[in-house]
């Protein structure tokens, strides 16, 4: 089975008159497949990726197409169950580790919320996962940075710290908006 279809998506800005923001994108992605988008700024890369993942602004609609994700049409689902899928089945790596990690919580209960409240782990089997995937991007002292703040850390190490939290949930699909930013 296909992974995900995007099917003729468009979408418009409703604060710029209805200005086209996305006309007619269509791709497919296939269990194991990585593809990247390539284009200019303003070219609609992360707006696609706000729309996958159910991210867009109000000032945005979506006028037309599907996002199928394994058959289920994203567009048409009903909040429960794409909360159920977000977050499980699709994470994301956002392009700004600054304000997509909480300032005033240490790094381990970012890491390891996630993996107790959606995969049921206790706190004790998260941070096992938590550290272990601070190891698989490069941290070389993960117990340092589990507790740290996140101001306590690099750009760097910020955005791998977000790359080991997309990928602990063992996701079907990541989503990467521009991930190598502060690398």
């Amino acid at each position: 089975m296909t992974l995900l279809t995007i099917e003729a998506l468009s979408a418009v800005s409703l604060r710029d008159n209805n200005r086209p923001v996305l006309s007619d994108v269509s791709l497919t992605l296939e269990p194991g497949e990585v593809r990247g988008l390539v284009g200019e700024s303003g070219a609609g890369k992360s707006t696609i990726a706000k729309a996958l993942l159910a991210m867009l602004p109000a000032t945005v609609k979506v006028t037309g197409g599907h996002i199928r994700f394994e058959g289920r049409d994203l567009l048409t689902l009903p909040g429960r169950a794409l909360r159920e899928i977000m977050g499980n089945e699709i994470t994301l790596i956002p392009q700004d580790p600054q304000t997509a990690l909480n300032p005033g919580r240490r790094i381990e209960a970012q890491l390891t919320d996630g993996l107790r409240l959606k995969r049921g782990m206790s706190g004790s089997e998260a941070r096992k996962v938590a550290l272990a995937m601070l190891e698989e991007v490069y941290i070389r002292d993960p117990e340092r940075v589990m507790r740290a703040y996140p101001h306590e850390l690099s750009g760097g190490m910020r955005q791998r710290v977000l790359i080991a939290a997309a990928f602990a949930m063992r996701p079907k699909l990541v989503v990467a908006d521009e991930p190598t930013t502060a690398l």
